[in-house]
């Protein structure tokens, strides 16, 4: 997935770059809006991160440019800005942006948002949709694994999981503030649906949620994951037509 930064600094790319890499995005930088205009047909960015309070006047062309060729489920593209004024909300709107975010907010928070607004436009396009769940409270799924030092168990909730790993917020965050990039998690239990499967995993960030590469699973484990993010569609029909009205005789 490539996702372009338009912004005067290099230092908001290496911002997203930390934050993004790890769950495969692949971060592009320029520095002049212009060139932008000449290499989106070559790069044909799956999101565009547009920082309007750099170049307030070059947003527009751009983004107009791409919605010619790129719809916004096909390519996301997100201004920030500073309190923007209603009058650019709209026009943002108008001219098919698929989000704002602004710039007064902590940079942890403004890259949970610009995950917010992949979530929900790029996931429909993304060739790992099929592998990838955000759970819901319909899902029955739990991690919990004892922490590699203090033996300490370590509960939480899975924002995100694959077949290949997860992002996991813990309960107590106190417990998981010592663990490091690369520990390795031997001791995990992963709950899917009535099965608990045991398997390894190690540490790839640890930050307000802690990024998991699953390594290796029981047997059969790793089988019964991939099925049940693959159910995910069978079990929504599932529910929606057992909360459907019946009709009466």
């Amino acid at each position: 997935m490539k996702l372009l930064v338009v912004a005067q600094r290099k230092n908001l790319k290496d911002l997203i770059s930390y934050h993004l890499n790890p769950i495969g995005f692949e971060i592009l930088y320029f520095s002049d809006p212009v060139k932008v205009v000449d290499s989106i047909d070559e790069i044909q960015p799956d999101m565009l991160l547009f920082n309007a309070v750099d170049f307030p006047r070059h947003w527009k062309p751009v983004l107009k440019l791409l919605r010619e060729k790129l719809t916004k489920e096909q390519a996301v593209f997100v201004i920030l800005a500073r309190d923007p004024p209603y009058e650019e909300a709209a026009k943002a709107t108008f001219l098919g942006a698929n989000g704002i975010i602004d710039a007064n907010l902590p940079d942890k928070q403004q890259m949970q948002r610009l995950g917010e607004l992949y979530r929900r436009y790029g996931s429909l396009k993304d060739k790992r949709r099929f592998h990838r769940l955000i759970p819901t409270a319909a899902d029955n799924l739990q991690l919990l694994f004892s922490h590699p030092r203090t033996l300490a168990i370590v509960t939480g909730s899975l924002v995100e999981i694959s077949i290949k790993g997860a992002s996991f917020l813990p309960d107590d965050p106190s417990l998981t503030l010592d663990l490091r990039r690369n520990d390795m998690l031997q001791n995990c239990t992963l709950r899917v649906d009535e099965d608990r499967i045991s398997l390894e995993a190690r540490i790839t960030r640890n930050e307000e949620t802690i990024g998991l590469q699953f390594k290796s699973f029981e047997t059969g484990g790793h089988h019964k994951l991939f099925r049940y993010i693959q159910d995910r569609s069978r079990r929504d029909l599932q529910s929606a037509a057992h909360s459907a009205p019946q009709d009466r005789a």
